[in-house]
């Protein structure tokens, strides 16, 4: 009989009649092990289905949280808009307004009503009337004048010295 690594005892006369408890005892014995092996896979699966499952809801926490960011992001983004266009349209009105009053500021009528009715101007009388003849050059300043005075005053330098 070969003994594989003391698995098998045998004492005296148990040779011709073996003892059932030693059989028993090793039946509960690698019973055991196989429950204490199946407990330890159970908890490992539980383990990694309760890891994945952690996982899954910070998968969605983080997308939903960069989703609603976007949104966020969307929403201000719109509102800018919708405020620049208001802008636009009340300047766009403005700018309108402008030009109808540019347009009353072209008839000469509307000048002289309100020159005389809000600016206290008096129409003139055609006594008071001045032409002026605007070929010449009345404005014309003399720069020669002082040009010659200065030159009359380097000659005059010039001839003490020399």
């Amino acid at each position: 009989m070969i003994v594989e690594k003391n698995n098998f005892e045998m004492y005296g006369n148990t040779i011709l009649a073996p003892d059932e408890s030693f059989r028993r005892r090793k039946n509960e014995e690698d019973l055991e092990k196989s429950r204490k092996q199946a407990r330890s896979t159970k908890r490992l699966n539980e383990i990694k289905r309760k890891k994945s499952v952690i996982t899954h809801i910070v998968v969605c926490f983080v997308v939903g949280m960069i989703i609603v960011a976007r949104y966020c992001l969307i929403y201000n983004y719109q509102e800018a808009n919708t405020k620049a266009l208001t802008q636009i349209e009340t300047l766009s009105k403005e700018n309108d307004a402008y030009d109808v009053d540019l347009m009353k500021f072209r008839n000469i009528s509307y000048i002289e009503k309100a020159a005389t009715t809000r600016l206290d101007m008096v129409k003139p009388r055609i006594s008071d009337i001045e032409y002026l003849n605007l070929s010449k050059n009345n404005l014309g300043t003399n720069e020669s004048s002082s040009v010659r005075i200065s030159s009359d005053v380097m000659s005059k330098i010039k001839n003490i010295i020399f």
